[in-house]
Parts: C-alpha cells; sequence; structure tokens
C-alpha cells in the first residue's frame, strides 16, 4: 500500500511517496494545491505530478495526502490537440492568476473495459494548474464540441 512521509535531507524537508513506479522524491515546492480537490475527491488538496522515466508525454497527478489515489494526466498540445476552455471569474480569483500564460491544461486519462477501443481523454473536467503558484483546480464543463480517442498501437 503507497505511504507518504516527510524526511529531511541537509535540513531541507522532503517527502517520500511511494507510487506505482516505486518510491518518488517530492519537493515540498513542487506541490500542487487544490484548494477545491478534484471531482469525487473534494477532500484531497496536495498532488504532485510525475512521469515514468522516459515517457516524459503522460504524467500522473497523485495525492500526497493519500498516495492510492492517482490520475493519468496529458497535455492536449503533446498530442496536437487544440483545446480551451473560458474561465469565470471566481476560478480566475482561485488560481490566483496574473497572466494568462500561467495556466497549464491537462485532461484525464481513462482506458475503457475494452482494449480495442482506446484510452479515452476526459475533455468535460480539464485540470488548470497555475504554473508559478502551484495552485490547481478541476473546471467542470456542460458540454464540448467533438471528443478525442488516442489509439495505442
Amino acid at each position: 500500500m503507497p505511504t507518504a512521509n516527510a524526511t529531511v535531507r541537509n535540513g531541507d524537508p522532503a517527502m517520500k511517496i511511494n507510487t506505482r513506479f516505486g518510491a518518488q522524491e517530492i519537493d515540498p515546492n513542487a506541490v500542487i494545491r487544490f484548494p477545491e480537490g478534484l471531482a469525487g475527491f473534494e477532500n484531497l488538496h496536495e498532488f504532485t505530478l510525475f512521469h515514468e522515466d522516459g515517457k516524459p508525454t503522460v504524467f500522473y497527478l497523485q495525492s500526497i495526502d493519500d498516495p492510492d489515489v492517482q490520475f493519468p494526466v496529458v497535455n492536449p498540445d503533446a498530442y496536437q490537440v487544440s483545446y480551451e476552455c473560458v474561465l469565470s471569474d471566481d476560478e480566475e480569483a482561485l488560481l490566483q492568476l496574473d497572466d494568462s500564460d500561467e495556466v497549464a491544461v491537462l485532461v484525464t486519462l481513462a482506458q475503457s473495459g475494452n482494449q480495442d477501443q482506446g484510452i479515452h481523454a476526459n475533455f468535460m473536467g480539464p485540470i488548470l494548474l497555475n504554473t508559478s503558484k502551484r495552485i490547481g483546480l478541476q473546471k467542470h464543463l456542460n458540454q464540448v464540441s467533438g471528443s478525442v480517442v488516442i489509439r495505442a498501437e
């Protein structure tokens, strides 16, 4: 069972969490705070992003509070998918945005029960990150025009 614990190295606090790829050391300055949590996980507020060595296109957004909770995420741009969403004033305030260049957009991935149907990206609940202040939120959209399926070969 994955666990999180704090360790101290050279006087600087560091965090180690066990992941599907083994132990990962987390810089406390790299923790992303989600004030409202994520859909279905509203009680979890601190996450980190990591990727498997040699595979920097799929990242894992993993809870620091409960390391059993992790989501594979991608930046739609990495797959040449043009994707935009408009933020409300409240969302912009929650993210503490000073500049739109501070926002990174990620979408979660899920594999359907039938492997032949590929991996699906959830464009209805994008994850928005203020990259400079390490604050995130999950936006809930009512509709998206079009859909994308990424097929692994």
